[in-house]
């Protein structure tokens, strides 16, 4: 038996528009998730520079501290004593 199914111009126009609506919102969610992904490429471009710059003070606190450390040194008098012998605390 071959079905007899009908398609009216009035159903095209409805599957069409369902088909439009739910395009529209694909549409919507990818602009949404493309807003999302340029927001938080640009916090993690913000997060590498603020990185790189305490990475740059901490290589020059590492080239400058002992460089001003060496300078000193001669200038600083620690005072030294000497470990008490044995025969020297009783």
């Amino acid at each position: 038996m071959a079905d007899n199914h009908e398609v009216s111009h009035g159903d095209i126009y409805h599957k069409l528009g369902a088909l439009e609506g739910k395009l529209d919102a694909v549409i919507s969610s990818v602009s949404e998730k493309r807003s999302d992904l340029a927001e938080a490429f640009k916090r993690i471009s913000q997060l590498e520079r603020a990185l790189a710059k305490w990475a740059g003070i901490a290589l020059a606190a590492s080239i400058i501290v002992p460089m001003i450390v060496t300078a000193a040194a001669p200038k600083l008098h620690f005072p030294t004593t000497q470990p008490a012998s044995a025969e020297s605390r009783q």
